[in-house]
């Protein structure tokens, strides 16, 4: 097994759209905060990919949802309505600081072309999968992909009593929840489906839009600020998703925490999927119909161990490579040689020694 290749693949993969700008700006010498792109460089994006085509056609699920009556059944069409094919939009902007002369980072600008999947559809779980397909335009016009990346998956569970919360630091416990009347869970997942953050709230029904917030979550740093902070090591934050017919927004609300309790500042973020077509995601479906049978093995190997631990914790590193090095090495390999057996054995393993069993 290469290790050393695949993890340079997946690092470029993850890393070719992020820029760091280490262009700051005293708080207390601007007047406007969210418009400020004028006076400070946003940080992201370095690269160029295919002209889009937005989809003005509605999602099946968004338009049976207009004229169901069962709030449930709303529910589930709601979260159902976010499957299909987008460009994804990300907009971060810290906003304020503790400090008095806090130094405001860079707003961070960002963008790619993914599919989400429906891979669990059943009375009381939703389950779907996010996957990247990119392609770079260079400044001659030459497209170079597709690039493809297993993206975070979303689990949805319906009125869930049982949630598993970040600490901070690879750790997360697992917390029973008592009134979870009508409320779903969000449960996010790592690209490697390792845990990420979950939190739950109640879904709301209007005319034209569905919305559902979260509770105070406490997640980990994302790629774009772990990579260039070192201040703060979690973010507590309320999550806002807002279905429509052209696709569906989330809206988040972060404090950058240095546990246990020192506040370091606060941005507001946007995830902005918007429905597009004519752009060629099959290397996308490919991917997960050749590997779909691997990542299932992985899923079912994390909900063994979340199910069976109050507490998890996590190394970094297995000989200087992370945990997603070896799964999309490993679902490379199952890809070639379809071995269940083997992949069972290599999955497990693999887990066994991430888990720091001494936390």
């Amino acid at each position: 097994m290469n290790l050393k290749k695949y993890s340079t693949f997946i690092i470029l993969l993850l890393l070719s759209n992020t820029l760091y700008s280490s262009e700051k700006i005293n708080q207390n010498s601007i007047e406007w905060i969210l418009d400020r792109a004028h006076i400070q460089t946003p940080r992201g994006g370095n690269t160029n990919g295919l002209p889009t085509e937005i989809d003005t056609s509605v999602s099946k699920y968004f338009t049976k949802l207009q004229n169901l009556s069962d709030k449930k059944d709303k529910d589930k069409h709601a979260i159902l309505s976010m499957i299909g094919e987008y460009r994804a939009n990300f907009e971060f902007t810290e906003m304020f600081g503790g400090q008095q002369d806090y130094p405001l980072d860079a707003p961070y600008k960002s963008w790619g072309t993914e599919i989400i999947l429906p891979i669990t559809n059943r009375e009381d779980l939703i389950s779907l999968q996010h996957i990247l397909v990119m392609y770079m335009q260079d400044k001659d016009g030459n497209v170079q992909g597709p690039y493809v990346q297993k993206h975070w998956r979303q689990d949805w569970t319906y009125e869930d009593k049982n949630i598993f919360v970040f600490e901070g630091d690879k750790k997360w416990v697992n917390k029973n929840i008592e009134d979870v009347s009508g409320t779903w869970s969000q449960a996010v997942y790592q690209v490697d489906d390792s845990p990420r953050y979950e939190s739950y709230g109640l879904w709301e029904h209007e005319k034209g839009v569905s919305r559902w917030i979260s509770d105070v979550t406490p997640r980990p740093l994302p790629r774009r600020e772990f990579s260039v902070r070192s201040d703060y090591n979690l973010i507590s934050a309320i999550n806002k998703i807002s279905v429509m017919e052209w696709g569906w927004i989330m809206e988040e609300i972060n404090d950058k925490i240095q546990t246990p309790d020192n506040y370091i500042g606060s941005e507001y973020g946007l995830a902005r999927y918007q429905k597009i077509k004519n752009y060629e995601f099959q290397p996308a479906y490919d991917y997960w119909n050749e590997t779909k049978e691997y990542w299932n093995m992985v899923r079912e190997a994390w909900s063994k161990i979340l199910s069976e631990n109050t507490r998890i914790c996590l190394k970094d590193k297995i000989d200087d490579s992370p945990l997603y090095i070896y799964k999309f090495t490993y679902a490379e390999e199952f890809r070639t040689n379809k071995s269940l057996i083997g992949s069972y054995k290599n999955i497990n393993n693999i887990l066994n020694k991430f888990l720091d069993k001494k936390c």
